[in-house]
């Protein structure tokens, strides 16, 4: 999902680390490093990288590509591919006959069904075109504040395991009890926060109309 889209959701996050003086460019490094890589060629069920900001074909930051004013802009692309089970399955029961009847119709052994269906599925994924997908992600250095344009758990997941590899920077997901800890400027507030509880707003009971 992008920041361009009519409708979007977004994971907000602290951003914490030791940036080094020419960050601008500092950063266009790190991105031209963990770039986005094709597996068109390859067996590989899932790759991610980064690319342009809403464009997955462009996959280079030498040029300041990400930079948009005091914001830094960019995008996290994920390639997955699948052989579809259905798919599998008869591939694999072919495949086991077609090794039976070289056999002779002897039973196959566990591990000839091991490195059978291993065989298959490579074979399937070879030829399964991998699924692109796009997730925007916006950067404010100077407020140390960072949105991905996605909430799966999944893709949160990956991306945030990227950026910390990437920048080599720690994030943490920003709500309301992270946000009252980054604005609280004395220990005692920061106690005193700690021994807050849940509140609840309902009674538990039903909200049906009794009869008279």
């Amino acid at each position: 999902m992008g920041i361009f889209s009519k409708s979007l959701s977004c994971t907000r996050y602290f951003v914490r680390g030791e940036t080094p003086p020419d960050f601008l460019t500092w950063v266009d490094e790190r991105l031209q490093h963990f770039l986005f890589r094709e597996i068109d060629e390859t067996t590989d069920e899932k790759a991610w990288g980064w690319v342009e900001l809403d464009n997955l074909l462009q996959t280079a930051f030498d040029g300041g590509q990400a930079h948009l004013g005091e914001y830094l802009a960019f995008s996290l692309r994920i390639d997955t591919r699948k052989a579809p089970a259905a798919l599998f399955r008869k591939h694999y029961l072919l495949a086991e006959l077609n090794l039976r009847q070289q056999q002779k119709f002897r039973r196959l052994s566990r591990q000839q069904k091991l490195e059978l269906k291993k065989a298959v599925q490579q074979d399937l994924l070879r030829r399964q075109m991998p699924q692109p997908t796009l997730y925007d992600v916006v950067w404010h250095p100077g407020q140390q504040r960072l949105w991905l344009f996605a909430t799966s758990p999944k893709v949160r997941e990956i991306f945030e395991t990227l950026f910390r590899e990437t920048f080599e920077m720690d994030i943490y997901l920003l709500f309301p009890y992270t946000l009252a800890q980054d604005v609280l400027a004395s220990e005692a507030a920061m106690e005193r926060l700690e021994m807050v509880e849940p509140a609840v707003f309902h009674s538990g009971q039903g909200s049906g109309v009794r009869g008279q």
